[in-house]
């Protein structure tokens, strides 16, 4: 049962739950970083932003890399420099110090995830449950995710901040292990000889890749940007440090979950309404959640958590369906996909974080989920996604 194609997905998903894990672990953090080194709203999201960019800018090129060469220098590496340099940016005493280690933990999150998200579609190419396997693994780098930011508030409470780089050596482990444990590269029906920007080219003029890129960016902009400035305003709130991280863990895990069963979603729903349901459902989670803040708090971080899943309820089924669109270039189309988006979702911190500076995170929260709403509307009006 443990063959090749098992241990290969297990290797993988592993290795992703541990990447994204550090990926998250600065999040709650960030108003500690923000007071510590005197800067404010605007000038930590800019930073932030910036960290995202870079990675993003990075990921297809290096999924075209990895698709050329077909070794697993980028899963490995990705992960131990992740690993090392996004715990130690939090105990830099300078916004310089703290923006070179962030970028240098961003590089390592852009070497790892057009590789890996590649390799789960090689390793099973002829698996006819491909969108479960890729759930999966999508929904565990999420659960991933979600745990970070409870791991790192947990840590700096009873440990101190100076000794939160200890918290790599899991994640050098894990390299370790996935070292010995994927399989070598499968081999690939054919090689590509295409220039990089010849690839891009052609990704960006298949309309099925484009309407998932702009569907992936607007995810990845309301996923980063609820889980950075929710401790902000759950701080204003009177909520502790733990108390904000277990929040945000909680609120990851529960998009993990939506992940992992978006395949269910999809088969039951069709992928054009997985998608539509996902966006539409946010704006009046959003607008029951606000109000809800000052009079039950309970019901808040229920409503909160809530959110998360049908954010990221429909990532499963963007990729597979990107990856299907333009079979040959697994790696590329992850790397536009998942880093792309990602890093483009970021640049939206910039102006909401002068946005946040003056109207306050609920403006934020309320803008961001109006947005969703139009995208939603606009996909069922269209049918943008064929089932």
């Amino acid at each position: 049962m443990f063959n090749k194609q098992n241990k290969a997905i297990f290797g993988l998903s592993l290795g992703h739950f541990a990447v994204d894990l550090y990926a998250a672990m600065l999040v709650p953090l960030y108003p500690m970083i923000t007071t510590k080194l005197g800067i404010n709203l605007a000038l930590i999201s800019s930073v932030i932003a910036l960290g995202h960019l870079v990675s993003s800018l990075l990921q297809p090129i290096f999924g075209y890399i990895a698709d050329k060469l077909r070794h697993r220098f980028f899963m490995v590496w990705g992960l131990i420099l992740s690993c090392i340099f996004i715990p130690l940016s939090a105990k830099s005493n300078t916004v310089t110090a703290f923006l070179v280690c962030l970028l240098l933990g961003m590089i390592g999150n852009a070497f790892f995830h057009p590789q890996v998200s590649a390799l789960i579609k090689d390793f099973n190419k002829n698996n006819p449950n491909l969108s479960k396997v890729m759930s999966i693994f999508l929904g565990l780098g999420t659960i991933g995710y979600a745990i970070g930011p409870y791991i790192s508030t947990f840590f700096v409470d009873n440990f101190g901040i100076e000794k939160i780089w200890s918290l790599g050596l899991f994640g050098f482990t894990c390299a370790l292990f996935m070292y010995f444990f994927v399989p070598k590269m499968p081999d690939k029906d054919c090689y590509i000889k295409e220039n990089f920007f010849i690839i891009m080219k052609e990704i960006l003029k298949n309309k099925t890749c484009m309407f998932l890129t702009i569907i992936s960016v607007i995810k990845s902009a309301l996923s980063i940007s609820y889980g950075t400035y929710i401790p902000f305003l759950l701080q204003q709130k009177g909520f502790d440090l733990s108390s904000i991280g277990f929040i945000v863990t909680l609120f990851y895990i529960s998009g993990g979950i939506g992940t992992i069963f978006s395949a269910k979603f999809e088969k039951k729903f069709k992928a054009n309404n997985v998608i539509v349901i996902s966006f539409i459902s946010i704006l009046p989670l959003i607008c029951l959640f606000i109000p809800a803040l000052n009079y039950n708090k309970y019901l808040a971080v229920i409503l909160f958590i809530l959110t998360g899943f049908f954010i990221l309820l429909s990532v499963g089924i963007i990729l597979t369906h990107a990856q299907n669109a333009i079979p040959k270039y697994t790696g590329v189309v992850s790397g536009v996909m998942q880093g792309f988006s990602w890093g483009i979702g970021a640049l939206f911190l910039a102006p909401l974080g002068i946005i946040g500076q003056k109207f306050g995170v609920i403006t934020i929260l309320l803008l961001m989920a109006f947005i969703a709403f139009v995208i939603g509307v606009y996909t069922l009006k269209n049918k943008c996604l064929k089932n």
